[in-house]
């Protein structure tokens, strides 16, 4: 009998730039609902009934309808609506934490249209998670968070079909925030699962989102649902990566039809070329199976024409499609099926571990094109960034995120570490904190900013009471002395004791302070935490404080008359900045950490 091939329809559907919808309706009236990127075919057989066939190769058990009633239709957004519960369980470096907090929600799965890897037109599927509160109509709905999912291997990741750990962290949480979450699947999961997933690709991801988010408030608005007029862009590791990803897409492209209150980016690169580099730099990793996903998501959504035996090592490049290709295990099963203790000179090539190689020159200029830092895009200075990395991150390595802060930089965008003092804050001073603890940071920064938003902010512009809160000078080191001085506590006395003591202890002689000396002493010291004054002035200049104006101050308050410095305003000065922290961002801030503190998650 005949055999209707759907990649023929889908074809189609990329010519109407719309899902093809395939309704069965079956011998007992009801039917069945499908789209054209979920079947590769359908089989009419000899006994009446229709077998049908999934793109991942499934063989769907026969069903009987009437040949004739299977009709194919134009449908812009076809969805589904289900019941289900977000639960806070996180797993923080390898230890399971359930925090029994659940909240219930209405899922809607849907698709939607958008484009591939290619730049050619394809459906793709995406999900909203609704608590019931605003579901029901009990509670108001303050805006939309456009969550971009991190890393995933499994087939069964997929936003439309589990639930993850950034999700419940930020609705599934005591304050009980009155948002809605839309995701995408990202091409390579739910529809689209039968090809490569394109992680960490450019923009790919980030087009998935952004066509997700409209077509999600397309849907809403359909069905008459005021989903709030907020809506913040959000994302973690990879997610970080795709989140700023979609906030730079969307000043290129989308500005006339999306803007965000805020981007929340953590944990990812900025730079894609500087992470592989990294990689091959430390030859480590504590989440291996990364690398091996970008040289493989490199390779398919490019196209290269290089064989895996060049790519990998034989143990590894004889089971891609196993491993990876195949979407049939987590990321850690990957790993351990590599060896978690592998370095990277043991899962490589040896042409891929010599950063001067052809082969290795090759891929950094194609994945250099997919840094976020390049200059193919102009910021919008309306718009709100938030970076986080912790400087311990044992998967992302802060070298490859710390470029987007002198690019935004050099942009207009004003780093600050305070929240809302300027329209670009930073956080890249958590240092002790391995990737996947920093998300718990990440998310209390992140939930504790969005729910303190319509108390700070009217019309996306802060309120006079905060603006004026803010605009308050904080008080450097030489204010701090200053105002140790006005109460009688002679510090340059103190810092010149300690210089003192210092240089004895290097050359056994005291003197006066060598700043130069003084600075290479304490960077010795330093280095004995695991730090140094590179860092420090690292730090200080990610929070937007300038290092060599400071050391000037420094210098010129050792210098000036004691008798002579006026010290009676340090005090008035250091008592503002007291405040500083009392905004509601940092009282729910604290809320959370109190709650997690008694849950023996943080100490």
């Amino acid at each position: 009998m005949k055999k209707l091939l759907l990649a023929i329809m889908a074809l189609l559907t990329s010519v109407a730039i719309q899902a093809k919808v395939i309704k069965i309706t079956l011998s007992d009236g009801s039917q069945q609902v499908y789209t054209s990127s979920q079947l590769s075919a359908i089989d009419f057989n000899e006994d009446g009934t229709l077998t049908l066939t999934t793109y991942d190769g499934q063989v769907l058990p026969p069903i009987v309808a009437d040949y004739d009633a299977v009709e194919i239709s134009d449908e812009a957004v076809v969805y589904e609506t289900f019941n289900d519960t977000l639960s806070f369980n996180i797993d923080a470096d390898g230890v399971p934490v359930d925090l029994h907090a659940t909240r219930p929600i209405t899922k809607i799965n849907y698709v939607y249209p958008s484009k591939d890897p290619f730049g050619e037109p394809v459906t793709l599927s995406g999900t909203i998670l609704i608590p019931d509160e605003i579901w029901n109509g009990i509670a108001s709905c303050e805006g939309i968070l456009m969550v971009n999912h991190y890393t995933k291997f499994h087939r069964n990741e997929a936003p439309t079909l589990s639930n993850g750990e950034l999700e419940s962290m930020l609705l599934a949480n005591p304050l009980n925030p009155k948002y809605i979450i839309v995701e995408s699947d990202f091409y390579g999961f739910g529809v689209t699962v039968r090809f490569p997933q394109a992680f960490m690709q450019g923009l790919v991801n980030a087009r998935s989102s952004l066509d997700g988010l409209l077509a999600a408030r397309e849907l809403l608005d359909e069905m008459g649902f005021d989903y709030g007029p907020l809506c913040f862009n959000v994302g973690y590791s990879s997610g970080g990566f795709d989140a700023l990803a979609a906030q730079k897409l969307r000043d290129m492209e989308y500005a006339d039809r999306i803007s965000f209150n805020k981007t929340y980016s953590g944990g990812g690169p900025s730079d894609v070329r500087e992470a592989y580099r990294q990689y091959v730099l430390i030859d480590s990793t504590a989440y291996n199976a990364v690398p091996l996903l970008l040289m493989v998501c490199t390779k398919e959504t490019q196209r290269l024409d290089v064989d895996y035996s060049e790519v990998f090592q034989p143990y590894i490049s004889d089971r891609i499609d196993e491993l990876i290709l195949s979407k049939a295990y987590s990321s850690w099963p990957v790993c351990d099926s590599i060896g978690r203790d592998k370095k990277i000179h043991e899962i490589l090539a040896p042409a891929y571990c010599d950063l001067e190689s052809d082969e290795s020159k090759a891929i950094q200029d194609i994945l250099g094109s997919f840094n976020l830092n390049n200059d193919d895009w102009t910021p919008d200075l309306s718009q709100r960034i938030y970076l986080f990395h912790s400087r311990g991150d044992d998967y992302v390595p802060i070298q490859c995120a710390r470029p987007m802060v002198p690019f935004l930089a050099s942009k207009g965008f004003e780093p600050s570490i305070i929240p809302g003092k300027t329209n670009f804050q930073t956080n890249f001073v958590v240092r002790s904190m391995g990737h996947l603890a920093a998300t718990i940071v990440y998310y209390l920064q992140t939930l504790s900013s969005i729910y303190a938003w319509p108390e700070m902010y009217t019309d996306n512009e802060l309120k006079p009471t905060y603006q004026w809160l803010l605009n308050q000078e904080l008080p450097s080191p030489v204010d701090v002395m200053r105002y140790l001085d006005s109460i009688g506590i002679d510090s340059r006395a103190l810092i010149k004791q300690l210089a003192g003591a210092l240089s004895e202890a290097q050359t056994g002689e005291s003197g006066e302070i060598d700043f130069v000396a003084l600075y290479a002493k304490l960077d010795s010291l330093l280095k004995k935490v695991g730090l140094s004054m590179q860092e420090v002035v690292e730090m200080l200049y990610d929070s937007g404080i300038d290092y060599l104006p400071l050391l000037m101050e420094l210098i010129a308050y050792f210098n000036e008359n004691p008798e002579e410095a006026e010290t009676s305003e340090a005090a008035p000065r250091l008592g503002g900045a007291a405040f500083q922290s009392q905004t509601p961002a940092g009282q729910y801030e604290l809320q959370l950490y109190q709650w997690l503190r008694g849950y023996g998650v943080l100490k």
